[in-house]
């Protein structure tokens, strides 16, 4: 990721009296940038041009960490105006970087996006008023860092899960806390009875691809986490074997395709609703087919096949 870096110290008129704040360590910076990234993530924000863009799509914790780096080697504690330029957007995120007494870093009380532009005093103070109606607050000096990013950011997304276990409904019924029913299909394994296999996903996110490139184009829209085959008669969990090291040998990644790139994917705030929309309108990848003769079946997108065998009058789940 290649990264410019501009810091600047802009005097401003007035002087005010500051408390003393210990600049944090250096080794705390990355603890601060994950929990600031994590109550900024899902904050929106009004883009010039009328979007409502994430807040997390534009600075994500790595970006924070670079930043927060960045002001503590400019020596811009405890205040800094953090600029984020992202090339791949026409707008700037400006929001105030605050440290608390305590050492932790305040929820900003100022954040906006504002169109791109050579950035000194003046222009800050423009955008600032047109963002806010107001005039920037005076300060001894404004620690101004900007921070250039030439690479997307991508953002993952936790899934709210359904309830599984005692009281949930059909397979989510057998299934432990924490599980995401990604795909299922029946199986005739020739002994009279309904059976299902299943591919479970354990705590899971979604990970949007950048479909603005080949490789996002190739790979699509993923879903990452624990990943676990179950096989269920009609009333029972009767095996489960994980798989999660198997796919990982086989693609480097424990992620299942989950659906392809679509036309207005690279558009801001695509990928949010998408997701909000709970991938209504959009199909999802299947990732199993038991229809053939043998009771295996190659997971769709990865080169990895589960399969069923009998072992001592039992099924057994197996993977190659």
């Amino acid at each position: 990721m290649k990264r410019m870096v501009l810091l600047l110290a802009l005097a401003s008129t007035q002087l005010l009296a500051a408390p003393t704040i210990t600049a944090p360590p250096p080794d705390k910076l990355p603890e601060l940038a994950q929990s600031l990234a994590g109550r900024l993530a899902s904050k929106t924000l009004a883009a010039p041009d009328g979007k409502q863009v994430a807040v997390g799509t534009i600075l994500d914790e790595a970006r924070l960490t670079t930043a927060l780096k960045t002001i503590d080697q400019g020596q811009g504690w405890p205040a800094a105006w953090l600029i984020v330029t992202d090339v791949a957007v026409p707008y700037d995120l400006i929001l105030r970087i605050q440290l608390k007494e305590d050492g932790t870093i305040a929820d900003p009380d100022t954040m906006f996006l504002a169109a791109r532009r050579e950035w000194d005093d003046d222009a800050f103070d423009a955008a600032f008023k047109a963002a806010t109606g107001k005039k920037p607050p005076r300060e001894k000096q404004r620690n101004v860092v900007q921070q250039s990013f030439t690479k997307r950011t991508v953002t993952d997304y936790v899934y709210n899960l359904p309830k599984t276990g005692a009281g949930a409904k059909g397979l989510l019924a057998l299934l432990p806390e924490g599980s995401y029913l990604r795909d299922s299909t029946a199986v005739d394994l020739r002994d009279g009875m309904r059976h299902t296999v299943a591919i479970v996903l354990n705590n899971p996110h979604f990970v949007p691809a950048d479909c603005s490139t080949p490789e996002g184009m190739k790979t699509g829209h993923r879903d990452s986490g624990g990943i676990t085959v179950v096989l269920t008669d009609e009333k029972t969990l009767t095996d489960s074997l994980d798989i999660t090291d198997a796919v990982k040998r086989a693609t480097g990644a424990s992620m299942l395709p989950k659906t392809a790139c679509a036309p207005g994917d690279t558009d801001a705030g695509a990928i949010d609703d998408l997701v909000n929309r709970q991938f209504a309108g959009r199909e999802q990848v299947r990732l199993l087919n038991f229809a053939g003769t043998s009771a295996e079946s190659k997971i769709d997108g990865l080169p990895v096949t589960v399969g069923i065998k009998k072992e001592d009058g039992k099924f057994k789940l197996f993977v190659k």
